[in-house]
């Protein structure tokens, strides 16, 4: 399987970032990709937390499962 690594510097502590990206339902406010979650679990943080994220990239749609 291939895989696909995205970096970027954030000039801000590792605290604020974590307040920004963990809230799973607010990715696709900060995520260019991402059009929608689903959540597939009844959970919404944490471990054990799954979702689904519907991403268009262009005319490509895809959907990536994460748990």
């Amino acid at each position: 399987m291939s895989n696909i690594k995205v970096m970027i510097e954030i000039d801000a502590s590792p605290e604020r970032v974590w307040q920004i990206v963990e809230p799973v339902e607010r990715h696709i406010d900060w995520m260019h990709d991402a059009v929608a979650i689903r959540f597939t679990s009844d959970q919404t943080r944490g471990v054990g937390t799954a979702f689904l994220c519907d991403t268009k990239v262009g005319p490509i749609r895809l959907t990536d499962k994460m748990e």
